[in-house]
């Protein structure tokens, strides 16, 4: 395995001495004398640097400095920092976690320590990469759609006086390509056809994919103008081994002096591909003024929005949530629906995009709020029952200054409670001004009314960003909600991002679900509620009047968000809460666990436990509800070191985090550490500190999950693909010794010698020899050296012994992987075999 490289920047020549001896064996080390030449090595390595070790006190650039100027930088702020100090106190230790360190590592070192921690940090920053990868495509690794439009954007204004088109290429029929060859096929496809786009347009060109088989390209007038070029692209694409002619259309918008978004051109680049669907002799259109027909429409909509304003032509629907749990009518959302008295029905898609365009869209949403106050207001002085309404907040409306007076207004002329009228925010919104956004929402929520935000998982946001929005709750975007349960090895992105939600005291809401399928997949990750077509459509207000009589609802009063409170209990027992998390804090000493407990107040059920048994007790009864444990070492019946040796031995415990809280003892913290403790903390607390370890170790739990149930998936699959494989396939680990260890046998080759595979592995898992003939296992043996020595594939034919002594003959086809100089490492021997008949 490929060694990572870690930099170690200190002045002090024996520091660097030293940590060079305790690294260089399973890191490359580069080193740097102080802050400014730490930056220097950066610049120039940045791709290859896994880690930084930093010292605070330096001459010419101290570490402070070094971690302001990594913060600022989008590349050198991925790479992690473990600051190294001594002697500093705990401000030095916020100070340089505010900066953006990951830990910190006082001197003078502890051998096992240091190295656990790197060990750690390297681990959780590869495995979070592996959910932060935001500028590519996952499958392609093209540019998604917002860093192509980014990218785009930039090369416009660094080159004005270049002349460019944006290409828009589809693939006709791609479902009938999913269904025929299954989605694996399919995704390969979509792959090869990003390959074929990036060479086919390379030089100045950017290429990206936005959704399924949409793929855009920047690309030269020259380069764009030439059918050939989509020629030779259609040709490449068609070397697919498949038994299907893959069909494109392709779109053409050339970029003038126009003043529009570049997401507006590839609209219309868009827009020109889908009008080339299905005509098989064009290879490229062009966009011109035979799209003048949309703008036509798009004129008609422009023209007469005031007026149907005012003739309330615009009308509010209203859709219900459902909670998932009880399936009773938990709120509503309000939806604006135009009927033109010529046109009809006109679908918000028509009409909606084009205001959020010109500006108009923060009247329409003036016009809705009004009309739900004036409902809600009329529901209750009608004595009917009453659920909260979500009533959208376009990004328009959140640059406007007087927003909040003009929400405040409407409540209270229209005498209804804050938390009835609950305020959708679109994830997008938060990432375009996120200071200023945060400011107008928290704003809002500290006047009482409830804050969701809308189409997560549409947009780009991080989920670090999450923590810091002023959000009560999350509604995951209808697409996102679609994808992610169809796509059943996808699930668990779904699943983190609505854990990660209740992690955050936040409620979560589900949009667009139409399946019983969905609903179960939903309930099975603890979603609180959902909204879509499985329930009930949007629908006018005298239909949802008359629902809501006939339906149980949860009264508006009750989902009104309220502070989570500490739950001393008398009982070893969970509070009776919801879905609450659960952190089990264990120490003899009353004020230990008050403080801890105070600051873990607002995200966890606090459980306290006076001593290790009474913690053990507990948690056999109730593992499965527990997050996290906060564990003393010195208490009296049972000690910290035995509740942790235990929980470790627990299969059913064993993968619960445990952080050791005690006295600032290195032989303690080495000990904990060796022991499968997931940090340690030291008495007496520092709350920036502890906040920032506890949350460090929870949220690496949950992205070790991730990766291990798709680690699991593919080892799944990968069986399923050996057991398909004719005869039987088996692996050997040959050793040092001459033994030919069994290291896995599909159940078709034990099924040749008459066993199960489990039977196989329990009989010869030690020495394969064994199950070979006797009389051929000298030449069986002499051939395999020889292959070794050689580096040669392995052919022969062989007998072997079955379960009741006789013996078959076989034929086995093996290639053998060295694991190191064939002359003293051992090797891997990967065989296929096939029965001959006697």
């Amino acid at each position: 395995m490929t060694k990572r490289t870690i930099l170690v920047v200190d002045d002090q020549k024996i520091n660097r001495i030293i940590l060079g001896k305790l690294l260089s064996q399973e890191y490359n080390i580069l080193y740097a004398n102080n802050g400014q030449e730490a930056l220097d090595v950066l610049q120039e390595h940045s791709e290859a640097i896994s880690l930084v070790l930093l010292d605070i006190v330096m001459p010419v650039m101290d570490g402070y400095e070094v971690l302001r100027q990594m913060k600022n930088n989008a590349i050198l702020s991925k790479i992690p920092v473990i600051v190294s100090s001594q002697n500093d106190g705990e401000d030095a230790e916020i100070k340089v976690l505010t900066l953006g360190a990951y830990d910190f590592i006082g001197k003078p070192y502890n051998a096992k320590i240091i190295c656990q921690r790197i060990r750690n940090t390297i681990e959780f920053r590869e495995t979070a990469a592996m959910i932060n990868k935001v500028e590519r495509d996952e499958l392609t690794d093209l540019y998604n759609k917002h860093f192509f439009i980014k990218q785009v954007q930039e090369r416009i204004l660094e080159n004005p006086d270049k002349q460019y088109d944006i290409l828009c290429i589809g693939v006709e029929h791609f479902k009938l390509i999913n269904e025929t060859y299954g989605e694996v096929q399919g995704d390969k496809v979509l792959c090869h056809i990003a390959d074929a786009l990036s060479t086919t347009y390379d030089g100045d060109s950017v290429c990206g994919r936005f959704l399924g088989d949409e793929f855009y390209a920047f690309v030269t007038r020259e380069q764009g103008e030439k059918a050939e070029n989509v020629l030779e692209f259609i040709q490449k694409v068609n070397e697919f081994p498949i038994d299907m002619e893959i069909k494109i259309h392709c779109g053409c918008y050339a970029i003038g002096a126009e003043d529009i978004s570049v997401g507006v051109m590839c609209d219309r680049a868009k827009l020109v591909a889908e009008k080339n669907r299905d005509k098989y002799n064009v290879l490229i259109s062009k966009y011109d003024d035979s799209i003048r027909e949309k703008l036509i429409d798009e004129q008609f909509i422009t023209s007469n929005m005031k007026a149907a304003l005012k003739a309330h032509e615009f009308q509010v629907y209203y859709q219900p949530k459902y909670d998932l749990n009880s399936e009773r009518i938990a709120g509503a959302e309000a939806l604006v629906r135009w009927i033109h008295p010529k046109r009809g029905f006109m679908s918000p898609g028509e009409f909606i995009p084009l205001f959020e365009k010109n500006g108009f869209i923060t009247k329409l949403d003036y016009y809705v709020w009004e009309s739900v106050c004036k409902d809600i207001q009329q529901w209750m002085k009608q004595g009917k029952e009453t659920v909260a309404v979500s009533v959208n907040v376009s990004r328009a409306d959140m640059y406007n200054p007087k927003l909040v007076d003009m929400l405040v207004h409407l409540v209270e002329k229209y005498q209804i409670p804050y938390n009835y009228l609950h305020l959708e925010v679109t994830e997008s919104a938060y990432t375009e001004n996120a200071d200023q956004i945060i400011e107008v929402v928290e704003k809002l929520r500290n006047m009482g009314f409830v804050i969701e935000m809308d189409d997560f998982g549409s947009g780009y946001s991080s989920l670090n960003m999450l923590a810091e929005m002023p959000v009560d709750i999350l509604k995951l975007d209808m697409k996102f909600v679609q994808n992610e349960v169809k796509q059943t090895e996808s699930r668990g992105i779904l699943s983190f991002v609505i854990s990660l939600a209740k992690w955050l005291n936040l409620k979560v809401i589900a949009e667009g679900v139409e399946t019983a399928e969905q609903i179960a997949a939903l309930r099975s990750m603890d979603c609180n509620y959902v909204q879509g077509f499985y329930f009930a459509k949007p629908m006018p207000k005298k239909d949802f009047e008359k629902l809501i009589m006939n339906s149980k609802i949860i009264k508006a009063s009750k989902l009104h968000v309220e502070e989570p409170v500490v739950k001393k209990e008398v009982v070893p027992v969970i509070p009776s809460v919801e879905h609450d998390r659960v952190m089990l804090i264990v120490d003899d000493i009353e004020v230990n666990r008050a403080v801890l407990g105070s600051i873990f107040l607002k995200e966890y059920n606090i459980v306290e436990k006076e001593n290790g048994k009474e913690a053990f007790d507990y948690l056999e009864k109730n593992y499965d509800k527990v997050d996290i444990v906060m564990l003393d070492l010195l208490m009296p019946v049972m000690d910290g070191f035995q509740v942790l040796k235990m929980i470790r031995a627990n299969e059913k415990m064993k993968d619960i985090p445990v952080i050791i809280t005690s006295q600032g003892d290195k032989e303690s913290e080495q000990k904990a550490l060796g022991m499968e403790a997931d940090d340690f903390i030291s008495k007496p607390y520092q709350t920036d500190i502890v906040a920032h370890r506890v949350h460090k170790v929870i949220e690496n739990y949950k992205l070790q999950s991730i990766q291990m149930r798709k680690l699991d998936e593919i080892r799944k699959k990968e069986h399923m693909l050996l057991s398909c494989i004719p005869g039987g396939v088996a692996i050997y680990h040959m050793k040092k010794d001459g033994r030919i260890a069994t290291d896995y046998v599909s159940d078709g080759f034990a099924k040749i010698c008459g066993y199960t595979a489990e039977e196989y592995l329990e009989i010869i898992k030690e020495d394969m020899r064994k199950n070979i003939f006797s009389e051929d296992l000298p030449y069986f043996q002499e051939e395999i050296e020889k292959s070794i020595r050689n580096n040669l594939s392995l052919h022969r034919t062989h007998r072997l012994y079955t379960k009741n002594h006789k013996n078959i003959l076989v034929r086995m086809d093996a290639n053998i992987s060295l694991l190191g100089d064939a002359d003293e490492d051992e090797a891997v021997l990967y065989a296929v075999y096939t029965r001959v008949p006697n």
